[in-house]
């Protein structure tokens, strides 16, 4: 029962705090209202779902096996943070023949892929995997969590988007925003570096 509440604990803590998924959730309930965000939900809980069974089939031991692997998957993680910072803010500033670019992924699989690079996700998979038995039992178990938890906290971030959706109707404030979520974004990947 206490490896249960820490690892409900832990999974609520990061899939409601602010992080790359949650914005990207974010920016497509801007764009077309929660609707529109699924595909991009169901992405971090396919995704998060891949990388726990990654996790659990022995990726997670490469880390112990090459320890510079952490490292290296750092640095990707901040380098593609970067990019998508830095893409919003391009985005964000560009004259209205490119508004219907995306910056941020929002298919489904688009946003499932990035879990493997989010270093988020990985610490979240390992930490919560070392919390319960590694039986096939305890990993569906974590698997529901997984998908109950993150399902409601990016629900949440949906709504919060299409709520404050109609403050970012006028073009220079919506340009404003992602200005600062780009350099949420980028800021967020000094965090990663070693």
């Amino acid at each position: 029962m206490t490896s249960f509440l820490a690892v409900l604990t832990i999974v609520t803590i990061a899939a409601i705090t602010p992080g790359p998924n949650n914005f990207i959730v974010m920016s497509a309930s801007l764009r077309g209202g929660v609707a529109a965000a699924l595909p991009a939900l169901a992405g971090v809980i396919a995704g998060s779902i891949s990388l726990l069974v990654l996790v659990w089939a022995g990726a997670g031991k490469l880390f112990e096996v090459i320890p510079e692997s952490q490292s290296i998957l750092r640095i990707l993680g901040a380098a593609y943070l970067i990019w998508l910072g830095f893409r919003l803010i391009r985005t964000a500033n560009r004259s209205d023949e490119n508004k219907g670019e995306r910056a941020l992924p929002e298919t489904m699989w688009g946003v499932a892929s990035f879990q493997m690079l989010n270093p988020k996700s990985w610490v979240l998979v390992v930490t919560a995997i070392s919390a319960v038995d590694g039986t096939l039992v305890g990993m569906a178990s974590l698997a529901m969590i997984f998908v109950a938890v993150m399902g409601l906290c990016l629900t949440i971030w949906s709504v919060a988007g299409q709520l404050i959706s109609h403050w970012l109707v006028n073009p220079r404030s919506k340009r404003i925003f992602d200005t600062i979520i780009g350099a949420i974004l980028m800021a967020s990947a000094a965090t990663l570096l070693p």
